[in-house]
């Protein structure tokens, strides 16, 4: 059961993926991230009060309580619009095998500097799988920018050619660095939301953590949308099928998958689980083809294969 759930956990973060990026080059990112985990906040509330675990958060101590509430806010509230924005930039392909290979590299590194878990030749060895996957995949997103600049039609005769295009190469080198900037931030986020919250489980179940931990960090977003994008926010509503859009990779992605990944951790084990859940990026690159018309290319194919390869190296060996 654990090893099933850990695949269909891989699965529900795909399937998210593929439907954020899909609605990410429509709306805002701070207006999917706060949606999303707004739909997903009713039903996981839904759940921990018909589990009858609400005890557990009354019980619990302070310190726990406030991992938990900023677990949300570094996972929900801060990294989730990041991703969607990365989604938007770099593109489904390009995104998500490398955040999630930086994800599983930086969260082992955390546990062993901070948790003082053992450290293993794995770590080296993966974390250089990791680099080159995400080197080779980034490469081919430059040979495209390089592809389209070149092949951009050109007038012979035509005055001012180079200069007119001189703001627009800039906007799209300032854009490709903020791609790869948050491609780095929002796995770092993710690492600390869950180093935060590794000390939780001790006196609080994963339905009532969750069932905390999300709503915390959707209604930070949402206050905030609420105060200073009301217009953005009030406009995407509107888009009733990019709201089923939302919803659908808020249950799959934090409802579905994060339920199932703890509860995969407690039947199966860590190290069985991040291997299984790391097959993620193979769910996502071919629904981005299929769904989203992304091309694939042997620079994606070996970079995601090089990163997940790194992944099962940093949490086997």
């Amino acid at each position: 059961m654990g090893e099933a759930a850990a695949l269909t956990a891989a699965m529900g973060w795909a399937v998210a993926s593929v439907a954020l990026t899909s609605v990410s080059v429509r709306l805002p990112a701070l207006v999917v991230g706060g949606l999303q985990s707004s739909f997903a906040s009713v039903i996981l509330l839904a759940l921990v009060i018909g589990s009858g675990e609400f005890e557990d958060l009354t019980g619990a101590s302070t310190t726990t309580l406030l991992a938990i509430v900023g677990s949300g806010v570094l996972g929900f509230a801060l990294a989730e619009p990041m991703y969607v924005r990365t989604l938007s930039i770099l593109g489904m392909q390009r995104t998500y095998p490398v955040a999630m290979g930086l994800f599983i590299l930086f969260s082992t590194t955390g546990g062993i500097v901070l948790l003082g878990e053992r450290f293993s030749i794995g770590l080296v060895l993966g974390g250089v799988f990791i680099i080159g996957g995400a080197y080779l995949i980034s490469a081919f997103r430059q040979e495209q920018l390089a592809h389209a600049t070149h092949d951009a039609p050109s007038f012979p005769g035509a005055v001012g050619t180079s200069a007119s295009t001189a703001p627009a190469r800039l906007r799209m080198h300032a854009r490709r660095f903020e791609g790869y900037a948050l491609l780095v931030l929002v796995p770092t986020l993710w690492t600390a939301a869950t180093l935060v919250l590794a000390g939780a489980g001790d006196e609080v179940g994963f339905i009532p953590a969750a069932g905390l931990r999300v709503p915390a960090g959707a209604l930070l977003l949402m206050s905030f949308l609420v105060l200073t994008g009301r217009p953005a926010l009030s406009a995407a509503v509107r888009r009733r099928r990019d709201v089923v859009t939302i919803a659908g990779a808020g249950i799959a992605g934090i409802v579905v998958a994060s339920l199932l990944f703890v509860f995969a951790l407690f039947e199966a084990g860590a190290a069985r689980t991040a291997v299984l859940t790391s097959s993620s990026p193979l769910f996502a690159i071919p629904l981005a083809i299929v769904f989203l018309g992304e091309s694939l290319s042997r620079y994606v194919l070996l970079g995601t294969a090089l990163t997940v390869t790194g992944i099962i190296v940093v949490v086997t060996l």
